[in-house]
């Protein structure tokens, strides 16, 4: 079904606001009497195609037809409910129901996927955005851009297209859905990110903008960037560079690790693994051991580089691989490096 012009957004209202009042006994109600009593509503000031609506709604699953009988669903009426004053136009609550149950997790996820694939990640301001100058949308996607900024979902500023914060992390599933990844495995990797994990990646972010700079590339220090947030299917957290010639191409793609206690121990997923392997010595793990809040500006961490090769290859070792369950089992073969103002140390 095309999707609707957004002033008929508020026609949701009004019809299942008409089939609330017409299905007194909750047996539900003729098309024809809801289209009627439609009719006899004042709202908006523009003729309407009631049966459209009607239809839309049906699409929506906020109600079903059967044998010519209109009834409300139960998405139907949690969407009414959130309108007790059955006004006309839909309010913030009801546009936060829409979006989050009809355009990322509804009928309309694929064209809302469809746009937000041609959107870039801002790793600074953390959201998504589009430019509409160097990278103006298709014509197809007019509708769902307008339905979106109406949703408040987008915004446009500067000449681009911005989701706004409330959205990311719908737009970040969206994607991940496309990418293979479940929404079981997204909530999983959500949660492990959150308090512990997520201070220690700004902790990680701010040494190696230090190791940067003790090695006189200040430059690259500015430019690393943690894209956790944005890309939860990246397979790591932070990008960065090695340091060792100027370069402004990322060299050093760093997993985050941290545990409140002292030895190696931390779950590396097979998705980690996966782009672990294909980027080699490129990809580090960061582990940062007796990691607390107020210890952030003091971490020593364990870096290991080539992790899929490297990690199999030291007897101090386990690697549980049915889960990638990294244990240390023994003094580990630490050498210790100081660039700058800061220290840390190579396994």
């Amino acid at each position: 079904m095309d999707l609707p012009p957004p002033y008929e957004l508020n026609e949701l209202n009004r019809v299942l606001i008409a089939v609330r009042e017409l299905d007194v006994q909750g047996q539900g109600c003729s098309v024809n009497s809801v289209t009627k009593l439609c009719s006899s509503f004042v709202f908006g000031g523009r003729p309407v195609d009631h049966a459209r609506t009607l239809r839309l709604c049906c699409y929506a699953g906020l109600l079903s037809v059967k044998k010519r009988i209109v009834a409300l669903t139960q998405l139907g009426n949690e969407f009414l409910n959130l309108n007790p004053k059955f006004l006309y136009e839909i309010n913030d609550f009801q546009k936060f129901f829409l979006a989050q149950k009809i355009v990322f997790k509804g009928p309309w996820d694929s064209r809302a996927r469809d746009l937000f694939l041609s959107f870039s990640p801002n790793y600074y301001e953390i959201t998504y955005e589009l430019s509409l100058i160097d990278n103006p949308p298709a014509l197809r996607h007019n509708s769902i851009i307008q339905i979106l900024k109406t949703l408040n979902v987008l915004v446009e500023s500067d000449f681009k297209l911005v989701v706004t914060p409330g959205y990311v992390a719908f737009v970040n599933q969206l994607l991940a859905d496309r990418r293979g990844i479940s929404e079981k495995q997204l909530d999983q990797a959500l949660l492990a990110n959150r308090q512990l994990s997520t201070q220690a990646e700004e902790a990680v972010l701010q040494f190696e903008r230090k190791r940067l700079r003790g090695l006189g590339r200040n430059a690259e220090a500015e430019l690393v960037r943690k894209i956790s947030q944005l890309n939860i299917g990246a397979g790591y957290d932070i990008e960065s560079f090695d340091g060792d010639k100027p370069l402004f191409d990322y060299d050093r793609f760093i997993e985050v690790k941290a545990s409140q206690g002292s030895e190696l121990h931390f779950f590396w997923s097979a998705n980690e693994r996966r782009v672990a392997e294909e980027k080699g010595g490129n990809y580090w793990i960061y582990f940062v051991s007796s990691f607390r809040r107020g210890n952030s500006d003091k971490i020593v961490p364990i870096m290991i580089r080539n992790p899929a090769k490297q990690l199999s290859l030291i007897k101090q070792v386990n690697v549980g691989i049915a889960t990638y369950i990294i244990t240390q089992c023994g003094d580990l073969p630490l050498n210790l490096i100081c660039q700058g103002n800061v220290k840390g140390f190579v396994l």
